[in-house]
């Protein structure tokens, strides 16, 4: 499986731009299954060396949904061919595109496929050269940023349920504005996971950042993923503790994270909060620290036949 990880990270990390849907640390975040979505159902490959992927859950999500990946310089009939051997298992397939790809707008057109209504992503981008615009953005009075220790069990212990705290679902569902679900479901993240994050090639403990209260207590996190080759950051996810919120933390976590990437030889930044107006708390944090949308993730779906 690290062999199929490593192809999907080069074939990522080849084409990347700040418009592509795709970036390495989406790849590896998504691998680790961190972003809570269950193992899929079936994996795709074509190209040796790989030059399209896709990973596609039909019986564990509904509708089914696919991520797809197809390398830019790929032609319509390639495309199509990926595109009708994808929908060959489910028709009925949901997806997301950059609309700045021009070339997989087309293909996604001619397969059948439209533009779906519902929640988007904008993806916020910031150069890195010059980060003098972020220096007052501190850690609030008594709190204290440093980077996990990914020797030391506790410290894992502590950032995965950290994490949970960020990310349960019925504190995501009130973020959201949608109705209470009367479950008390906790958040799928475990220790498992987090390892599964650590192990990944291009996890670096220096960018898995938390912020720690006047009493040691974890109140924040900001996890980066820097590609080298690149000199691109991602940041993906960051979280607060319900008992921090609106102190400044993820601002400063965050504004650390950019530096510190900085000095790993990051020279541009991007992260994909929500673009629609249902969650715009993260919108407005990230454009707070310099960052701009160059692209927009939205949502095509293949009508059954």
């Amino acid at each position: 499986m690290r062999a199929d990880l490593i192809d999907r990270l080069g074939c990522v990390g080849r084409t990347w731009t700040p418009q592509q849907l795709l970036h390495v640390g989406n790849v590896a975040w998504s691998w680790s299954r961190g972003d809570g979505t269950p193992d899929p159902d079936l994996s795709l490959a074509w190209g040796e060396p790989l030059r399209a992927y896709a990973d596609l859950w039909r019986a564990t999500l509904e509708p089914a949904t696919a991520t797809l990946h197809i390398d830019p310089g790929a032609g319509a009939i390639e495309r199509s061919v990926i595109l009708g051997e994808l929908r060959s298992f489910d028709s009925a397939i949901t997806l997301f595109a950059s609309r700045q790809d021009q070339a997989q707008l087309a293909a996604l057109e001619a397969a059948g496929f439209v533009d779906a209504a519902g929640p988007w992503f904008a993806q916020l981008w910031r150069t890195m050269s010059d980060l003098s615009d972020l220096e007052e953005l501190q850690p609030p009075a008594g709190y204290r940023i440093v980077a996990v220790d990914p020797a030391d069990p506790a410290a894992i212990r502590e950032r995965v349920e950290l994490h949970r705290r960020s990310w349960r679902p019925d504190r995501i569902r009130r973020l959201l504005g949608m109705p209470d679900s009367g479950t008390t479901a906790e958040s799928s993240y475990s220790e498992a996971k987090h390892r599964a994050v650590m192990a990944t090639p291009i996890y670096r403990p220096e960018l898995d950042l938390v912020a720690l209260d006047p009493d040691g207590r974890w109140a924040g996190y900001a996890l980066g993923w820097l590609d080298q080759p690149n000199g691109s950051l991602l940041i993906e996810p960051v979280g607060t503790d319900p008992d921090h919120v609106r102190r400044g933390l993820a601002r400063a976590l965050c504004a650390t994270l950019l530096r510190t990437a900085r000095d790993f030889g990051a020279r541009e930044a991007v992260v994909g909060p929500r673009g629609d107006d249902r969650y715009p708390l993260p919108r407005r944090l990230y454009q707070g620290l310099g960052m701009r949308e160059v692209a927009q993730f939205v949502r095509f779906s293949g009508p059954p036949r």
